[in-house]
């Protein structure tokens, strides 16, 4: 399919739904799916010429960029294909042992009419990936924390989707100089996830209480839910399945609570209730989708809840969002004394090649 790629690379976006193809192809390519990579390119053709996916997306969102439309569309004809509803399509698809042959893209337009209701019922809903990879976080964030001092931590996710995050402390991580997280763990990422270390702490701070929030939370223990959520992953990234399942059944086993509600008004109630050690509200690539009225409503919160932080008990809000072709790590902490700001580390979007800074 390079072929594709040659072609289709310098085209000029004729609107915002093309234009949201052609960076979602971009940007599969950056992070290593040239599966995905390829056919958005062949569907930006298609749309560009009145086909089956112009005639399929028209008037679904104003917004395809900021609602990941391409990858809700993507993620749609996954899903059919991994509750084994078309055969002739899944032999193209290495997440049920296919692979991807010259004629995925037009296999995959072909079979956009015969998924019709499959895809009308995904381009409703919001993309869950709840990638696992972004866990390197909030493992070097604990140990950042215990260079600080910080014994003890109260965790708040926001954005967490399925929740598996949450157990971010029940994975393991080897930076090269040194061991985080559980170092048995079945989620394992090995020193070439790290381009500069974070630093190593030999007593990182404990989470002691966690709790997550999400608009639409996704229920693990549901075998629907739980195929939704597969059904982001990208087809040709196995690595990516193989972590995914194996935090699903941590999760499983933790069974940490996401809510469902809108993350300002959960956020404000629980910093307005006592908590153990230090409180960290963290996010990870989820800024963009939460609408100018909630950002408002998580930094009042989190305003007001710095004014009683301590020394002893500080409010750090970490987050991991976009900075261009990468995120940033960064870091708000009030301790009673000051406020201060930071960029701790750049990462990838799916956690790889992390620069401590």
């Amino acid at each position: 399919m390079a072929t594709i790629q040659s072609i289709s690379v310098t085209q000029e976006p004729i609107d915002d739904m093309h234009d949201a193809l052609l960076r979602q192809a971009k940007g599969c390519l950056r992070l290593g799916s040239t599966m995905y990579s390829d056919l958005f390119l062949r569907l930006a053709q298609d749309y560009a010429s009145g086909g089956i996916v112009a005639h399929s997306l028209s008037g679904t969102t104003a917004t395809p960029l900021h609602d990941a439309t391409p990858l809700r569309l993507a993620g749609a004809m996954h899903r059919v294909v991994l509750d084994g509803l078309d055969d002739a399509l899944a032999h193209h698809y290495p997440s049920v042992g296919g692979t991807v042959g010259e004629s995925f893209a037009q296999d995959f337009l072909d079979a956009i009419p015969r998924h019709k209701d499959a895809i009308v019922d995904g381009l409703q809903r919001q993309v869950q990936t709840n990638e696992v990879g972004r866990s390197v976080v909030p493992l070097a964030l604990v140990h950042w924390l215990g260079l600080r001092g910080v014994a003890e931590v109260t965790w708040y996710e926001i954005g967490a989707s399925a929740g598996l995050n949450l157990s971010f402390d029940r994975f393991g991580a080897d930076t090269g100089s040194g061991v985080m997280g559980d170092k048995h763990s079945a989620v394992w990422f090995s020193p070439e996830w790290f381009d500069i270390a974070p630093p190593v702490c030999a007593s990182p701070a404990r989470v002691v209480a966690r709790r997550g929030v999400d608009i639409s939370p996704i229920n693990i223990h549901n075998t629907s839910d739980a195929s939704r959520l597969r059904s982001f992953v990208w087809p040709d990234q196995i690595d990516r399945f193989e972590r995914m399942d194996a935090a699903i059944a941590i999760a499983q086993d933790s069974a940490h609570t996401v809510d469902n509600s809108s993350a300002d008004s959960w956020l404000d109630e629980l910093l307005n209730t006592p908590r153990a050690g230090a409180t960290v509200v963290f996010h990870s690539i989820v800024w963009q989708y939460l609408g100018h009225k909630v950002h408002d409503g998580i930094r009042g919160a989190l305003t007001r809840a710095g004014r009683s932080a301590t020394q002893e008990q500080p409010l750090v809000w970490a987050r991991m969002e976009p900075a261009g072709d990468v995120a940033d790590v960064r870091v708000t902490v009030w301790d009673g004394s000051s406020t201060s700001e930071s960029v701790l580390a750049t990462v990838g979007y799916h956690g790889q090649h992390m620069r401590w800074l």
